[in-house]
């Protein structure tokens, strides 16, 4: 009689130990803020070594950026509405929604305020940002194939410019964020790329 194949879970150990340590570093920025993040705190509600941690994100500040990357994958995935003007909306209005959350607010507002002279840090917020740009980038492709922008069009500015008045107004002015701000980003991002349109058209 044949020995039945052993099941694995899928993703494996390394897997189940990434959302276990990032599960963690959530509950602790969004509950309790930065500040009261550490790598031994997580890695003991994670039931890892610190060494496990430290293989991984070399510092608090790369844990933290990961953390909020995953939580902003799962609550503010990239939409495809089928149009440029749709998914721009879209995915603005999860913006908008995550970001007026006060524990979400908090600690994005904590992680910016970092120091700007930390390597660690500034690698850590350049890779966050890298990889959300990096997802919404898939927007502004599939508006160049159909046709509604032109194929050199960059999408970190076309992505740079549709959140840009949100980011000001919560880490700036502390104006409010509600849908006049997504009809307002959203037209100054149809209308410039419009403008570069006609301008290479003439």
């Amino acid at each position: 009689m044949a020995e039945k194949p052993v099941r694995r879970r899928p993703g494996g150990r390394t897997a189940r130990t990434r959302e276990s340590v990032l599960r963690a570093t959530a509950d602790v920025l969004l509950n309790e803020g930065y500040e009261q993040l550490t790598i031994a705190r997580i890695a003991a509600a994670a039931q890892v070594a610190e060494t496990t941690v430290y293989r991984r994100w070399p510092s608090k500040a790369h844990l933290a950026a990961d953390a909020l990357a995953e939580l902003a994958g799962a609550e503010n995935p990239i939409p495809d509405t089928g149009t440029l003007e749709g998914d721009l909306r879209a995915l603005l209005t999860q913006v908008v929604g995550l970001v007026e959350r006060p524990e979400v607010r908090r600690v994005i507002r904590a992680v910016v305020s970092l120091a700007a002279d930390d390597d660690e840090v500034v690698r850590a917020k350049e890779a966050f940002w890298a990889g959300r740009f990096a997802g919404a980038a898939a927007i502004v492709e599939r508006a160049v194939e159909r046709g509604e922008l032109p194929a050199d069009s960059d999408p970190y500015e076309v992505i740079e410019d549709l959140a840009a008045l949100v980011y000001f107004r919560l880490l700036v002015t502390g104006l409010p964020l509600d849908g006049r701000v997504v009809d307002r980003s959203v037209r100054l991002v149809l209308s410039r790329q419009d403008g570069q349109g006609k301008g290479e058209q003439s």
